[in-house]
């Protein structure tokens, strides 16, 4: 399978041998969360255009967060592709009226299992297991700390952390060491970073944010940290 990093966030293009899959894309100029002056995120490079994109058979989308179901980007593909995603996610989208085609995770032509964090009440760490014939990937955008995986070929996640009071949300990005024990449970043969962006941000959220970025010259040798528009053949 080829898989491209479309921005320095997370949105990816995945070219499955028998399916390709878009996603969360995210590529407007910024992002706000419940109001400016609360959180807004501004990209640090210039975006893909979608309309430079080829229309992917399927567009999954991970959490209902405007860096991730982000309506300005999502609104500009073919009305006609699937969506793919939660509950909470397909609610979220159907309110646009663009899209034709909702999917629940469970009932999507290619295989795409949650994999819930050890936390109930946690929405964010979870991960998800996408497999098409014998390509499997595990993405958990802002790491995950389940107890246990399916094998898998590929891990994306992220290698940063940032860091909000508990009363925000806590830690988000769970770091480089949750990485690692992702990538240790996978035994997968390669790591993607992902969600490391190292966005421009204002706002009380980013006030209170504490942040830590890796040094790609200092981790693991398995991660790999592809560029924007980079793609890779696993």
């Amino acid at each position: 399978m080829n898989i491209t990093k479309l921005n320095d966030d997370s949105s990816w293009l995945i070219d499955f041998t028998e399916t390709t899959l878009i996603i969360d894309p995210w590529f407007t100029p910024y992002q706000v969360d419940f109001a400016r002056w609360f959180s807004i995120q501004y990209h640090v490079t210039k975006q893909p255009a979608v309309t430079e994109l080829k229309n992917p058979d399927y567009i999954f989308i991970s959490n209902p967060f405007t860096d991730h179901c982000n309506k300005e980007t999502l609104v500009q593909f073919d009305p006609s592709i699937p969506i793919i995603g939660n509950k909470k996610v397909l609610n979220k989208i159907k309110k646009w009226g663009h899209f034709k085609e909702l999917m629940l995770i469970e009932n999507a032509p290619i295989q795409i299992e949650l994999i819930k964090g050890n936390n109930p009440i946690d929405l964010v760490h979870n991960a998800y297991f996408i497999q098409c014939g014998n390509e499997s990937i595990l993405y958990a955008p802002h790491g995950s700390k389940v107890k246990e995986v399916p094998k898998a070929n590929v891990l994306i996640t992220t290698t940063s952390r940032y860091q909000l009071p508990f009363w925000l949300g806590g830690k988000v990005n769970l770091g480089y060491s949750a990485a690692i024990k992702l990538l240790r449970k996978t035994n997968c043969k390669i790591v993607l970073a992902s969600h490391d962006e190292q966005k421009i941000g204002k706002g009380l959220v980013e006030f209170l944010a504490r942040k830590k970025y890796v040094n790609p010259k200092n981790a693991n040798t398995k991660i790999k940290f592809l560029g924007q528009g980079e793609t890779i053949t696993i």
